[in-house]
């Protein structure tokens, strides 16, 4: 009996010292039992007193690390046979998204079982997985890279030597990662001239660098819808999804979140007045009216103080001719005119003089800088225009909620497959706005990088938010590792590197096209529908001077008959 207590308490020592050891190897902040079985004398004897713990012995209430406790934490739990099933479910959950974390078990029992255990961890992500028999000290852990295997460690440190192996080189290990169709510029694929297979998009450059980078391979899933790709996720056919999908706990997790992607509108350019409009442009509508009502009044006033000289067309056309600042007419030498006509000749004149000066200035100012129609500054603006919005099924959701305030833009909305909106905004169709996350957009506008005039623009107006995140699987081992390498390709400036090159990439796979015509190149200010206004103004007085003609003539000839 006193020998075996003797075992006892070395076993108890050595038990001790593993965890002392690893705390100080990892730096650990807490330690957690996990003690739901008849074990809690031998926790109890290996708790370290200078470590805060943390006891967790009720099964049915279910805690989880994740914002409640330390990420520097080590759990250490024994694993018996009645409630060995819950207690791997309740470990599983209480890493939840920490599977990072270290995780030392206490179990006797034969290899396989071992080994079915080690299994299970793995398919839940928990990676680092350390197991003791307290009996004999032995020390158990796996090495899932190239093929699965049981290793058998002499010590804490020989463990610690292996961690940081099975983290830096996958030895093949295979990442199945999916592709979309349409995905650019975040992932997509096509063949160059000589029937190679290109890999395009900034998200799927950061999976292949990660993958080259730590010695893995992948294999490619293609896939054509968002509910195909949240399918796979969630039965866990595929491990990364280099695209946007909105966050969705209950069927995937997904990657740290780099920033905040934006949704933003794309509207068509302003469009360029009809030339014959830049006649009447200079002057607002009000200053033609008062311009028209001084004119009016001057006529009569020139009549008036004519004293019988004039007739009311004369006095217009006297009027007329001093506001255009045309010359004095006749006025001046039919007698000695009146201060009064003095007067207005002088007003006439110095304001026909501004006049027609300021009306010139402004009409070459138009001339040279172009008119163009009210722009759409804000999505306010669309309810005053004829446009429409197409959205597919999936992004309305989101739309509607967001504008739920304003049913007048609401209004707008049209929904649309996914490939019908994704040609209309390639198109740049200038019959409807388009919206979409501000990478997709910034790739469809680079269209017009050789254009003097772009056909869209992009409005300034954040119209919703998305965490920037890469979807993944429930329980992928090398999440983390894959959370801090992204990290670095982010604050490096790597990333923005990888979309340049998908603008290349969109170029060499057709995806991009320069051929848009550049509709506003050409300048037309002779052009014939800039006399459009001066034609009317004339064939208006040709009519009126016709009619006019005609009633004298019937006039005339109705009076010699009479006679």
């Amino acid at each position: 009996m006193d020998l075996l207590s003797l075992n006892a308490l070395q076993n108890l020592s050595l038990l001790s010292q593993s965890i002392q050891q690893l705390n100080g190897l990892y730096g650990m902040e807490l330690n957690v039992f996990l003690d739901f079985g008849h074990s809690s004398d031998m926790l109890a004897a290996i708790r370290q007193p200078a470590m805060p713990s943390l006891w967790i012995r009720n099964l049915e209430i279910q805690l989880v690390l994740q914002g409640n406790f330390s990420s520097r934490t080590l759990t250490i739990v024994q694993l018996e046979d009645a409630p060995l099933r819950a207690t791997l479910e309740y470990l599983r959950v209480w890493l939840w998204r920490y599977q990072h974390l270290q995780v030392l078990i206490l179990y006797q029992g034969t290899t396989e079982a071992l080994l079915e255990i080690f299994s299970y961890c793995w398919k839940q992500g928990m990676v680092h997985i350390l197991a003791v028999e307290p009996e004999t000290g032995n020390l158990y852990s796996f090495m899932p890279y190239p093929k699965w295997q049981l290793l058998f460690l002499s010590s804490i440190q020989e463990y610690f030597r292996r961690t940081r192996a099975m983290l830096w080189n996958f030895q093949g290990y295979n990442i199945t990662t999916g592709i979309g169709y349409h995905g650019e510029p975040r992932c997509f694929g096509f063949r160059d001239s000589h029937n190679r297979l290109i890999l395009a998009g900034y998200m799927l450059h950061m999976v292949l660098e990660f993958i080259k980078h730590f010695n893995g391979t992948m294999q490619l899933i293609y896939i054509t819808s968002v509910d195909q790709a949240i399918g796979l996720l969630a039965n866990r056919s595929i491990d990364l999804l280099p695209y946007l999908i909105v966050p969705a706990d209950e069927y995937y997790q997904s990657t740290n979140v780099l920033y905040l992607e934006n949704c933003v509108m794309m509207v068509p350019s302003s469009r360029p007045l009809a030339t014959f409009l830049y006649m009447v442009r200079p002057f607002t509508w009000g200053t033609w009216l008062t311009w028209l009502l001084v004119l009016l009044y001057c006529s009569g006033a020139l009549l008036v103080l004519s004293q019988g000289r004039l007739n009311p067309s004369a006095a217009f056309l006297e009027a007329l001719c001093l506001a255009l600042f045309l010359g004095i007419g006749n006025y001046l030498t039919r007698g000695t005119p009146s201060p009064r006509g003095i007067l207005i000749f002088v007003l006439l004149t110095a304001s026909g003089f501004i006049l027609t000066n300021l009306y010139l200035a402004q009409l070459s100012t138009s001339l040279a800088a172009h008119l163009y129609e009210r722009e759409i500054d804000t999505v306010d603006d669309l309810p005053g225009t004829n446009l429409k919005w197409y959205v597919t099924a999936y992004d309305a959701a989101l739309v509607r909620s967001q504008f739920a305030n304003r049913p007048n833009v609401i209004k707008h909305i049209l929904l649309g497959s996914n490939e019908k909106t994704d040609d209309l905004r390639r198109e740049l169709n200038t019959c409807c706005v388009h919206s979409g996350y501000e990478d997709r957009i910034d790739f469809i506008l680079y269209q017009q990088k050789l254009l003097r005039f772009p056909i869209f623009r992009k409005l300034p107006e954040i119209l919703y938010q998305q965490p920037h995140q890469i979807p993944a699987s429930f329980g992928r081992p090398f999440l983390q590792l894959f959370n801090d390498f992204t990290q670095r390709i982010f604050e490096s400036g790597i990333q923005q590197k990888m979309k340049g090159d998908s603008y290349r990439h969109g170029v060499q796979s057709g995806q991009i096209q320069f051929n848009f015509r550049d509709r506003y190149m050409e300048v037309s200010s002779n052009d014939v529908e800039y006399y459009y206004v001066i034609g009317g103004l004339w064939l208006g007085g040709m009519l009126l001077a016709s009619i006019t003609f005609v009633c004298e003539y019937y006039r005339i000839n109705t009076s010699v008959c009479k006679v």
